[in-house]
């Protein structure tokens, strides 16, 4: 979400700024400041942990509707008008947009510079330095990886959706400007265009670099524009009120559906965001009045509607600092908690600074607010620039610190591409394709066959170093698990599906299948297990890693920086040390040697969280470094020999 909040709550409240569907009256709707809580309640409550609601993420979806909706609905009465001025248009961005902005990003700043390891700080530089140019989407999109649970450290990944809007508008206002001779039905026609051809970029988009579909403009121009086609009237008129009626009700279930089916594995925005962005439209076009006009209109969601944009501003930091402090699984107490903080941030923010801004700078025909916001803007991206460089200056950390945290990201470094064979045995979403060379078996050497997500590909380097004798094929893909008849994103399953079609487990001396397991999986598994037994090779089974409900090397530095070496003890994952247990016996029933990853570094309840040099085992929550990598698998081979006597 973004600026598709900030396009109207200040705006919109008290004063005229939405239209009615023909365009001809501007009028305020308390509904939209409703639609707009119908948006942002969802993100809160999937952000502050309501996992049950994976779908929030499509609050933004319907925040770039209503934002379309309502700008086109006040520059086309201006234009109209004769009154439209591309200076007034960004005044009222820049008041609207950047004060409560500049604020959120200076205490996420100085939070991160007391809170963050040098290598996190690094990132909060340079998002800030990006988000200050409105270009953040760009550097997430840029710095995203499959390893995703790193984005909940990020305080400010968020802006992304605003920086989507503010490139958005640098070309929308020109482009009705140069329209302004055009009737409304041919510059409807015009803005469809656009829409049809950004909804078959994003459709390209998500099917062959997913996060450039997320992140990135052209894939979300459909969606402002959805709403700017409603407010040019270009949709069909209904004059049964009962007819209306029926379809804002429907428009509103499709949107909590939405909200509780669509994963963030499917392809998206295009199609699954369609369904959200629409209910969204419809409501724009039919909802002013009615029993949903009525609820959505109401104080509690209208209130929460108006502090909207602040909420979706402030909202992710808090929640970030929070689980890097406190892990990222949140009881039910927490999540309430956060929800308060956010809300009570935001009504702070919208009271304090949203609101005076815009009764004092809002009207006027000077440039000097313009002045000011280029001057905020540069300062704020000089700022985050040399926090960025002075981090390890900012956060002086110890010898033994400094080595654990630089294995922060280390699965973004070229050292860490290397380990899992990344963008060639190892595929990701947002990456290139499987090479077919992964899948070449040898004539003359021991084949040994690495299937897996990332949890198998952690092991590819390792597999390397440790059995030089033997040719390795890699089938590993991150969105599934190496299962024959697995679920999974299309990236993964293709390539299992093509490796299990194709290879000759005859010549291949055992097959090691490792990934992040899921309980309810485990038939799908000894399914496997015995089809590749029935065609004569063994099969090693490596169970769930230790994993802990946050990165690793933050907790070796808290754990020495406290005193407190027990404390990663409190963070670590029972229900992975469970599935372990349980996983044992069925996998060899099945027929397949199993491989206790969690013995090779725990006894009992007491976990090494390092080598003997320091180095972490994990780089993140669970995935092994290179160290931690070689050592489990070479406890592994020393009880289970993956190569048969010649």
């Amino acid at each position: 979400m973004s600026e598709s909040i900030a396009t109207g709550s200040a705006a919109h409240a008290g004063t005229r700024t939405s239209a009615s569907q023909d365009g001809r009256a501007l009028r305020y709707r308390p509904d939209i400041d409703g639609l707009r809580a119908l948006a942002i309640l969802p993100i809160l409550l999937l952000h502050c942990g309501v996992t049950k609601l994976r779908g929030g993420f499509v609050g933004v979806d319907i925040f770039f509707v209503i934002s379309g909706f309502l700008i086109t609905a006040i520059m086309v009465r201006d234009i109209a008008e004769e009154r439209f001025s591309i200076a007034r248009f960004y005044r009222h961005r820049i008041v609207r947009i950047l004060p409560a902005l500049l604020v959120m990003m200076t205490v996420t700043l100085a939070l991160g510079c007391v809170l963050l390891l040098p290598n996190q700080l690094r990132d909060l530089g340079r998002s800030a330095a990006a988000t200050s140019v409105f270009g953040s989407n760009v550097y997430f999109y840029l710095t995203s990886d499959y390893f995703a649970a790193a984005s909940d450290a990020k305080p400010l990944v968020h802006t992304w959706s605003l920086a989507v809007e503010e490139q958005f508008y640098l070309l929308y206002p020109v482009l009705l400007w140069s329209l302004r001779g055009l009737s409304r039905q041919r510059l409807a026609q015009v803005i469809a265009g656009l829409a049809l051809a950004s909804f078959a970029i994003g459709g390209w988009l998500a099917t062959t670099y997913p996060s450039a579909a997320f992140f990135l403009l052209p894939a979300r121009i459909w969606e402002l524009s959805l709403g700017a086609l409603v407010a040019l009237g270009a949709v069909p008129t209904i004059a049964n009120r009962s007819i209306r009626a029926a379809l804002c009700i429907l428009a509103i279930a499709v949107i909590a559906a939405s909200c509780i089916a669509i994963s963030s594995g499917w392809p998206f925005p295009v199609p699954f965001a369609l369904p959200p962005a629409i209910a969204a439209a419809v409501l724009l076009a039919y909802g002013g009045e009615g029993p949903t006009a009525r609820l959505l209109g109401a104080w509690p969601l209208r209130t929460v509607g108006l502090i909207s944009y602040s909420a979706y501003l402030w909202h992710r930091p808090i929640i970030a600092f929070y689980q890097i402090r406190h892990g990222s699984t949140l009881a039910p107490v927490e999540t309430f908690g956060l929800l308060c903080a956010s809300l009570g941030a935001a009504w702070l923010s919208f009271a304090l600074i949203e609101r005076p801004a815009s009764r004092r700078w809002r009207s006027g025909s000077g440039l000097v607010p313009h002045a000011v916001a280029v001057v905020l803007l540069a300062a704020m991206a000089i700022t985050g620039l040399t926090i960025a460089a002075k981090a390890d200056d900012i956060r002086p950390l110890s010898p033994r610190q400094a080595m654990a945290a630089s294995y922060l990201g280390w699965d973004s470094t070229d050292a860490g591409k290397r380990q899992f064979s990344t963008d060639r045995c190892f595929v990701l979403p947002t990456g290139r394709g499987f090479s077919p060379d992964c899948l070449r078996l040898s004539a003359t050497k021991p084949n040994i066959a690495l299937f897996g997500d990332s949890h198998g590909a952690h092991f590819s380097q390792a597999l390397h170093t440790l059995l030089p004798g033997a040719n390795i094929v890699q089938v590993t893909a991150a969105g599934c698990r190496p299962l024959l008849h697995g679920k999974g994103l299309p990236t993964c399953r293709t390539t299992m599906d093509a490796a299990f079609g194709t290879l000759n487990f005859k010549r291949i001396d055992t097959v090691v299948l490792s990934a992040r397991w899921l309980d309810f999986e485990q038939p799908a598994l000894l399914d496997t297990i015995r089809w590749l037994r029935a065609r004569g090779t063994r099969v090693l089974v490596i169970g769930p890693s230790v994993e802990y409900d946050a990165d690793l090397p933050t907790l070796i530095v808290r754990s020495d920086a406290d005193g407190d070496s027990t404390l990663a003890d409190g963070f670590r994952l029972s229900d992975r040390i469970a599935l372990d247990r349980a996983m044992a016996g069925p996998v060899r029933a099945a027929g397949a040697d199993y491989a206790s990853a969690i013995d090779t570094e725990c006894t009992g309840t007491t976990c090494r969280l390092t080598t003997a040099d320091g180095t972490p085992l994990h780089f993140d929550h669970s995935h092994f470094t290179p160290a931690g990598a070689q050592a489990a698998l070479a406890a592994i081979l020393a009880r289970h020999p993956v190569i048969r006597r010649r």
